[in-house]
């Protein structure tokens, strides 16, 4: 049920509450910290930014892994080559882990700092 509010100091008031009450709400659950974040600071943020790129090769490489094993279920690939492709997929798989295991933890020193402000240290 809507009710008509005349008194335009009285819908001034309602108003004003219920701003500071969604202000208040935006607050709480954080929306006020992503909204006044910019992007770069956002960017910025991804500390392993080498280990990430390789869990997306490996999860590529999987991908092509699953699609070998389809094709070749379908019939548009011969068994053999499908099989001999998945090997190499295999071996890329096992390689990759390797990589990943070394660059675990190890935050590349490009992505500590935000653009520029390394300049301006040296500087200064």
């Amino acid at each position: 049920m809507l009710v008509a509010v005349d008194d335009p100091w009285l819908r001034l008031s309602l108003g004003l509450l219920l701003l500071a009450l969604i202000v208040w709400a935006s607050a709480r659950l954080g929306v006020v910290d992503l909204v006044m974040q910019s992007p770069a600071e956002r960017v910025h943020k991804r500390r392993f930014v080498r280990l990430r790129s390789q869990v997306q090769q490996l999860l590529d490489e999987i991908r092509r892994l699953n699609w070998m094993a389809v094709d070749a279920e379908r019939g548009f690939r011969s068994r053999e080559k499908a099989l001999r492709e998945m090997d190499r997929i295999e071996e890329r798989l096992k390689d990759l882990i390797a990589e990943i295991r070394t660059t675990a933890g190890q935050i590349s020193p490009s992505d500590e700092e935000v653009e520029g402000e390394g300049e301006e240290a040296a500087a200064g």
